[in-house]
């Protein structure tokens, strides 16, 4: 008698079993297609996704070394999940100080560097009030008169972050928002249609490599650092 409901909770969790395995591969399969729409922007790319995680691409684009980067949030208390898309260009810039600029600051920003920053900056007339705006050295930082023109990026309220290290720069932008049924109900976090628009994709680069261009462009004379 004992092997009758043996056997049907062994069926139940091989059900549950290929179940779980169906949907992580559907989920797989939806992440890894969120570039479709914009790979022909891009003259050469390589994605990489680990498992069922979101995938990374890096591509040429405009003759420079391009990341998109999707980073799902979920820290956040009392707000739903977001799907953050980092876009970074990269390449050497001749500044040895950090720039970082976090609109919204919530102390859960863990993609961001901003809270290794030491040093807080006094915000600028004209720029967006409730941000964060820390340096490392504030005596290399590039100068203010070549980033203050780049700061319209923050009228649109999805933009997230403008960061510029020697490294490059990046621009970090509310991509997507999780569902809110799914979440406040099941605490899923589901995005809707990740696929990424091919026109906010094309704008975030030329944005991102518009500073970078900058960036090299006003290079301290001589090899040294400008000073604010």
């Amino acid at each position: 008698m004992i092997y009758g409901p043996l056997a049907i909770l062994a069926l139940l969790v091989l059900v549950l079993y290929f179940h779980h395995r169906r949907n992580r591969s559907a989920e797989k399969a939806e992440r890894a297609a969120m570039f479709d729409s914009c790979l022909h922007l891009f003259d050469s790319y390589r994605i990489n996704q680990d498992g069922i995680y979101y995938p990374v691409l890096r591509g040429q684009y405009r003759d420079c070394d391009i990341t998109l980067e999707p980073i799902a949030d979920h820290a956040g208390f009392r707000t739903l999940p977001s799907l953050w898309l980092l876009v970074s260009v990269r390449g050497k810039v001749p500044f040895k100080g950090i720039f970082d600029f976090l609109r919204r600051p919530k102390n859960v920003e863990f993609y961001s560097p901003s809270w290794n920053l030491e040093i807080d900056m006094v915000i600028p007339e004209g720029w967006p009030r409730d941000a964060w705006f820390r340096t490392d050295n504030p005596d290399h930082m590039p100068p203010l008169e070549i980033i203050d023109p780049h700061m319209h990026i923050f009228d649109d309220i999805k933009t997230k972050e403008l960061l510029t290290t020697p490294k490059g720069a990046r621009i970090v932008y509310q991509a997507n928002e999780a569902i809110r049924s799914y979440y406040m109900l099941l605490r899923q976090v589901k995005f809707e249609d990740l696929k990424l628009d091919t026109n906010l994709v094309r704008s975030l680069m030329d944005r991102v490599i518009a500073l970078y261009e900058d960036l090299k462009r006003e290079a301290p004379p001589h090899g040294k650092d400008q000073k604010i």
